[in-house]
């Protein structure tokens, strides 16, 4: 329980860090640097977050990332559409992580947006869902 707390106070505090950035010049590297790192850290909370539910409700073994929420939306605790915001910030996850080429900014600005889903996500943990 106590890491379910502090993993949604660590995704809480991201994503409203990473809300908060966006209204600066994300032209600036360091600006720019500073929201992709903090919705890094925001969906690498989720998917914590999202392994501690499969793993409470028993629901698989995923091998990959989105594996999870796959197997989260399979049990109906999650909408399609949130599977697909999930899928896609994995995506965007993956690129600032592995660099595979530069993240643009439009990219940023699309996964900040994405990230009103792990509000879901946290929403079924308080509710006692999990």
């Amino acid at each position: 329980m106590i890491r379910t707390a502090s993993t949604v106070i660590r995704i809480e505090k991201h994503k409203l860090k990473a809300e908060e950035l966006a209204n600066k010049d994300l032209g600036e590297e360091t600006i720019f640097n500073a929201v992709a790192m903090h919705c890094f850290q925001a969906v690498n909370g989720a998917i914590e977050l999202g392994e501690l539910i499969v793993s409470e409700k028993k629901l698989g073994f995923p091998a990959k990332y989105r594996e999870i929420f796959e197997l989260i939306f399979r049990a109906k605790l999650i909408e399609k559409e949130t599977f697909e915001s999930f899928k896609r910030l994995i995506f965007l996850r993956n690129l600032i992580a592995h660099e595979y080429y530069v993240i643009k900014e439009e990219e940023i600005r699309e996964m900040i947006e994405l990230l009103d889903s792990l509000d879901i996500l946290i929403k079924l943990v308080k509710n006692g869902k999990k």
